[in-house]
């Protein structure tokens, strides 16, 4: 299976004053967040969430999000991402994954086309508590 990271998603509390380190200190850009139709819970308020673009596509990169300790319940998920930052692998047979997943018994949360457009994500935590997400471009 191909697997890249897709993008790297931190937790910023004061996501201007965080957005603005990224942007002045190491000269990012940042992009505006295009949000899929079939959108989920997703705060789109720019003191909430910020994307600066890597370039590979419209939201690959370094994504800020402001903490929301209500973010999987509104999105009637087990995992809640926007608490404590996660990596996002991309890779071409999400099936596979959540097949691998299910054989070990391991929790995770599945969304459709959620928060980028194109893709599904799922989120897991791996054997030492740290958040991933790992997504699937759809085919279409």
């Amino acid at each position: 299976m191909s697997w890249s990271i897709h993008h790297v998603n931190l937790e910023a509390r004061d996501l201007r004053k965080t957005a603005g380190f990224y942007a002045a200190m190491l000269g990012m850009e940042e992009h505006a967040w295009a949000f899929p139709a079939s959108r989920g819970y997703l705060p789109g308020d720019p003191d909430k969430l910020a994307l600066f673009g890597d370039g590979r596509d419209s939201h690959s990169g370094l994504h800020l999000i402001a903490p929301d300790e209500a973010f999987a319940a509104k999105n009637d998920l087990t995992h809640n991402p926007s608490v404590g930052g996660h990596v996002a692998f991309e890779v071409d047979d999400l099936e596979a994954v959540i097949a691998r997943l299910r054989a070990a018994g391991i929790r995770y949360s599945l969304t459709g086309e959620f928060a980028i457009p194109g893709m599904r994500h799922l989120y897991v935590e791996d054997p030492d508590g740290n958040m991933i997400e790992v997504n699937e471009r759809l085919k279409r």
